[in-house]
């Protein structure tokens, strides 16, 4: 299948307004985050009330169906939240301080700044399901696994794995090595990251398998049914090697038409944890029972606005700062992020709880954003005139998802007030997407993915774009670009940071691409839901495996 018939298939799945701005389907599990441990040793898990209860099923309400399938390496939809509990991991990176968390290895060694040598841990094996009839996880698994993802033709951005990644080998049964191209501080991350890393059955690679409706792993749970715009069920894998891990039989995930049949759900106790369509939501149904909570989910996603910089008009930057000056952020806030957004530069304030990111006051002197909208519009009318552009007109091109909509309509209302002439022009998802990746547009909305490191964020302003060939937005800073790459190798965090703040400081005023908000998903569930551990965001959340059911009340 190719890439156009990938961004087909994708548009068929219905996203909420309030699962755009949130973590999507990762959200929509609303079921919490692993109990990790780095390679020190330590645990981050909040110990829970009680004693953990084995048994039961834990039922989820959303209205976002599986979009591809439960391939790990393409599923975009509510599968983000099934297939981590499927499949095992050699590790994963806990995106708060950069901790390695490992799963199936046993230790993660670098003897060299560019070679990654992973042994595997021998008490690990596949759930015993034919071909695989529940035989070891080997480095041959992992090695296919990786090639696969790198060969995928239905991948998209997978710079690391195209740039980055020099060679994979099974140096033995249980030992892997990997070696890239040049030092490169995330790649861990990415081999450990929710669909690049997920260790496939080398026999299911290799003999081609469609994996959309099927699949073996060696997590927690096993596969047991999936209709995709309906209901999904896992359930418990008795080999798996964390035993009594874990504690639920089976979980299930109920995809409902519209919001009114999810909530009615709910109510009736028909299913146990739902994503909400905003806080006000949330608030009240926490507010009908004393027997349910409700929690914030801050999302890692964000819209932005990405500029052609090398034609008319926005070859001028006093044009892009007019614009940036025009957009009144805390009303799109108010009414497409229902009044729980947040500005930000080019990586999210969510990430790390703003580690990465830069202060909310230089985000706001960037724009003028503390200056009222009428003071900052003559200001931005005044750019236009000195750029002689007072009379600029340019097309907006914006994904035909209502809410991408909703975004592109409000923003062309405030810069109507400049006095240029804006025309929408909605395209399919993949005719959209075409485009940005072509950069062929004047205008675009752009609805970033809930990325989980500083490395794709600020890659857009490199000047070869995120994907390692171009520039979408036909930019390039030499500056820029040295800062950029030196964060590449930087593996201190404190080092990486101190580039990356400078960079973002540039990327403010260089504007490429403007950032417009991020926002926050909420999740409810009955009480007796317990361990969830909803204050983690990202994919942390599904590499849950610990939640248990107390008796209801």
């Amino acid at each position: 299948m190719t890439d156009d018939q990938y961004w087909r298939k994708a548009t068929q799945a219905r996203v909420s307004r309030r699962r755009l701005l949130a973590t999507g389907a990762v959200s929509a599990a609303g079921v919490g985050a692993i109990s990790i441990v780095g390679c020190g040793g330590g645990t981050k898990k909040q110990p829970a009330a009680g004693q953990p209860r084995s048994g039961g099923v834990l039922r989820i309400g959303t209205t976002l169906p599986v979009s591809t399938g439960l391939d790990p390496q393409t599923e975009t939809g509510t599968g983000l939240a099934i297939f981590p509990r499927i499949y095992g991991y050699l590790l994963h990176i806990d995106g708060r301080d950069d901790t390695v968390v490992k799963d199936h290895s046993l230790s993660v060694e670098q003897p060299d700044p560019t070679t990654y040598i992973f042994k595997l841990r021998s008490d690990v094996h596949f759930q015993n399901i034919a071909p695989v009839a529940g035989r070891r996880v080997t480095s041959e698994d992992v090695a296919a696994s990786i090639i696969r993802y790198r060969d995928n033709p239905l991948v998209t951005g997978k710079t690391w794995h195209s740039t980055i990644l020099d060679k994979v080998e099974a140096v033995d049964t249980g030992t892997i090595r990997v070696t890239t191209h040049r030092p490169y501080a995330y790649s861990l991350a990415e081999l450990g990251a929710i669909g690049a890393g997920a260790i496939l059955p080398k026999e299911l690679v290799q003999g081609n398998i469609d994996l959309s409706a099927t699949g073996i792993g060696s997590g927690p749970f096993r596969l047991d049914s999936i209709a995709r715009t309906e209901h999904a069920r896992i359930v418990r894998n008795d080999t798996y090697h964390r035993n009594p891990i874990p504690y639920l039989d089976a979980m299930e995930w109920t995809i409902f038409p519209n919001d009114d049949a999810r909530l009615a759900a709910f109510k009736a106790r028909n299913v146990d944890v739902i994503p909400n369509h905003d806080n006000g939501e949330a608030q009240s149904l926490a507010a009908s029972s004393d027997q349910i909570e409700s929690s914030p989910e801050p999302s890692l996603a964000s819209v932005a606005l990405g500029l052609r910089t090398d034609r008319p008009p926005f070859n001028d930057p006093r044009v892009r700062g007019a614009l940036d000056l025009a957009i009144d952020r805390d009303a799109l806030i108010r009414d497409i992020g229902f009044g729980t957004g947040e500005v930000l530069g080019a990586v999210n304030p969510h990430l790390a709880d703003g580690f990465w990111s830069l202060p909310k006051a230089d985000v706001l002197a960037a724009h003028d954003g503390a200056v009222a909208i009428d003071e900052r519009r003559a200001g931005a009318r005044a750019l236009l005139l000195a750029a002689g552009a007072e009379h600029a007109s340019f097309k907006l091109q914006v994904a035909n998802i209502p809410q991408l909509i909703d975004v592109a309509t409000v923003v062309r209302q405030q810069l109507l007030t400049l006095g240029i002439d804006i025309v929408l022009e909605e395209l399919d998802l993949l005719a959209w997407f075409t485009n940005l990746r072509r950069g062929q547009f004047d205008a675009t909305v752009i609805s970033h993915l809930p990325y989980e490191t500083p490395d794709i964020p600020t890659r857009f302003y490199h000047s070869k774009g995120p994907e390692g060939t171009a520039s979408p937005f036909g930019y390039a800073d030499g500056t820029l670009d040295v800062l950029i790459e030196r964060s590449w190798g930087e593996n201190d965090r404190a080092v990486r940071q101190k580039t990356l703040l400078e960079a973002q400081r540039a990327m403010l005023y260089a504007r490429p691409m403007i950032q417009l908000f991020t926002s926050t998903g909420y999740s409810t569930a009955w009480k007796y839901v317990r361990n969830r551990h909803s204050e983690l965001i990202g994919s942390a959340a599904q590499y849950n495996y610990e939640q248990w059911l107390a008796p209801q009340a």
